[in-house]
């Protein structure tokens, strides 16, 4: 097929536009991984940055005319918002393309509604209060510590060792410096202890769970990270000093299976598509509690959801075969048997 790779638009090197991987650095990007592997898989790749100009993304895309979009855009001018109206973009016109449409990108992106909707389905969430921007005071009728983060980001963004309130005070402070500096809504959340799990998922109408992986915090004592802020997902020498490690969960088949479970329902409540990523907390007596989820997780070589899929045989370029496999039978159903 002719598929377009739509990148966010910082993505693109000046040297490399169609990501052939002319520099070594680029190869440890996302993007090329992606491109890289729909070439092996034999699809012609048409590399297109979303934006700056709106007008000229929209004639490129129709001028390709592209079979399929590999969609792989995050944000439009720095609003991570914004993703879901790029693929309400190529709803209308009428671009097929992988991964979670708007509905699922705005529940995701949207963690206060997320958790009242998971919650009216009986999944068991953290408590939690949203606090909009021009109030501060924290909820009394929550327990600390709570975890105090943005409602509207992902990648831990906005999430420090400080998002860990122990008190009032510390609550409200954290609160004003979120509405200050991102203007946007902040969430407190009863803070679950437990083992951090992320839980990667492809499908449609069938769905595949991967092995659970964790966030294995390693060493303790006062300092060390209880959550996954942003240093823990971004710095590896900030991992390698609190020995934190992401690794296969190895949990016993039984409670494999009770968190695939638990997995496979949020992905179906949240309308996620094609392929996922939820976040769990497993408590000591085996309770799943849903944290986030991800409708477009990394999809690099050897990191996130591939790694995961390597566990079950799944190596990189034939993950991606089944995700634009799972995305072109949505919009061509009838071509497929129903055996």
């Amino acid at each position: 097929m002719k598929i377009a790779v739509l990148i966010d638009a910082e993505a693109v090197p000046v040297d490399d536009p169609q990501l052939t991987g002319l520099s070594p650095e680029i190869h440890h990007e996302m993007e090329f991984h992606i491109a890289e592997a729909l070439r092996i898989n034999g699809h012609k790749v048409e590399v297109i940055p979303f934006g700056p100009d709106i007008m000229e993304t929209i004639g490129r895309l129709l001028d390709t005319k592209p079979d399929l979009v590999f969609n792989l855009t995050e944000h439009f001018g720095g609003d991570r918002r914004m993703d879901k109206n790029i693929v309400a973009l190529l709803d209308l016109l009428h671009l097929p393309y992988t991964g979670s449409g708007p509905t699922a990108l705005m529940l995701c992106r949207d963690k206060a509604t997320c958790k009242r909707i998971l919650s009216h389905h009986h999944v068991r969430v953290p408590r939690f209060a949203a606090i909009p921007v021009g109030r501060t005071s924290p909820p009394r009728n929550l327990n600390y510590p709570l975890v105090v983060k943005p409602v509207y980001e992902d990648g831990s963004d906005g999430i420090s060792i400080a998002s860990l309130v122990h008190n009032e005070k510390e609550a409200a402070e954290r609160i004003r410096m979120l509405h200050e500096r991102m203007n946007q809504p902040a969430i407190c959340e009863e803070y679950v202890d437990g083992r951090e799990l992320y839980v990667g998922i492809i499908g449609n109408r069938r769905l595949q769970t991967f092995p659970a992986r964790e966030l294995h915090f390693g060493r303790t004592g006062e300092g060390a990270p209880l959550i996954a802020t942003a240093r823990v997902k971004r710095d590896e020498q900030y991992r390698r000093k609190w020995q934190i490690s992401y690794r296969h969960a190895g949990l016993p088949p039984e409670i494999e299976k009770k968190v695939a479970r638990v997995s496979k329902r949020i992905y179906r409540l949240l309308r996620i598509r094609d392929y996922g990523r939820v976040d769990l907390r497993l408590t000591a007596d085996n309770e799943v509690v849903f944290l986030e989820a991800n409708p477009n997780p990394d999809l690099s070589y050897g990191e996130d959801l591939a790694e995961a899929a390597q566990r079950v045989g799944i190596e990189h370029v034939q993950l991606v075969r089944r995700i634009v496999h799972h995305a072109w039978r949505r919009y061509h159903p009838r071509r497929y048997s129903t055996k």
